[in-house]
């Protein structure tokens, strides 16, 4: 680095200092997304939830699961989508800040890598956005997440799925809606890397699991043997 750029840096770091992304609290290390206050806003998903959609419903059958019919094999979370959780994915969708998705990473290679059984998967792969909406962001968050929990975990990444039409948001459609929007959205952009594989799909947040099931759907439709939907935060 030439060294005006380190002086034009540290010039940097005296009249704008680091603050955290949520509260705005003043940061001591300009690498930290948020502060350790804030941090205690991260609630954990507890143990026992539905081994099929995540859901935090003890009751067995599954209600969830009854209305729904995924097709994915198992959808887990990390966070409870709410407190920070919320705050940083909202500022990573809406308002341009790409750090939370490298703050995210983290814990998601960490809980994949605590599941023998998940690191004996093929690939992972993200939610994609339509090319239009991805223009507008100027980047996928899921996309974001999952390359870096790749790279964490040293596993391969794809990207099979694409997204061929662009689809009302999905936040403010009840459950039924946003099934209907969905409809057709995705498709396989090559069987071949698909067929026989097994599959970790990572996005944001399950709120219906509407999303990630049409995605399952394509996958399994093009030939793949398992599907895992792997979330940060669950709504």
């Amino acid at each position: 680095m030439p060294p005006w750029k380190k002086l034009f840096s540290s010039f940097l770091k005296l009249i704008i200092p680091p603050a955290c992304l949520v509260c705005g609290k003043r940061l001591e290390d300009r690498h930290q997304v948020i502060c350790s206050d804030c941090e205690t806003k991260l609630y954990l998903m507890e143990e026992g939830t539905c081994p099929v959609c995540g859901s935090i419903n003890q009751n067995i059958p599954c209600e969830v699961c009854a209305e729904s019919n995924f097709a994915f094999d198992s959808a887990m979370s990390v966070f409870h989508y709410t407190g920070t959780a919320k705050d940083l994915i909202h500022i990573l969708k809406y308002e341009g800040y790409t750090s939370p998705a490298g703050y995210f990473a983290l814990p998601l290679a960490e809980f994949i890598e605590s599941k023998p059984q998940l690191m004996k998967y093929d690939f992972l792969c993200a939610v994609p956005l339509h090319r239009v909406r991805k223009r507008e962001r100027g980047y996928n968050q899921s996309d974001l997440i999952a390359y870096t929990v790749a790279k964490l975990l040293a596993m391969p990444y794809l990207n099979p799925v694409q997204r061929k039409i662009n689809t009302l948001s999905q936040t403010l459609l009840s459950r039924e809606h946003r099934i209907k929007n969905l409809s057709g959205a995705f498709q396989v952009k090559d069987k071949s890397r698909v067929e026989g594989k097994n599959i970790i799909l990572i996005d944001d947040v399950f709120t219906t699991g509407s999303t990630l099931n049409e995605i399952a759907k394509a996958l399994r439709s093009a030939g793949a043997a398992k599907i895992c939907a792997i979330t940060v935060a669950r709504a």
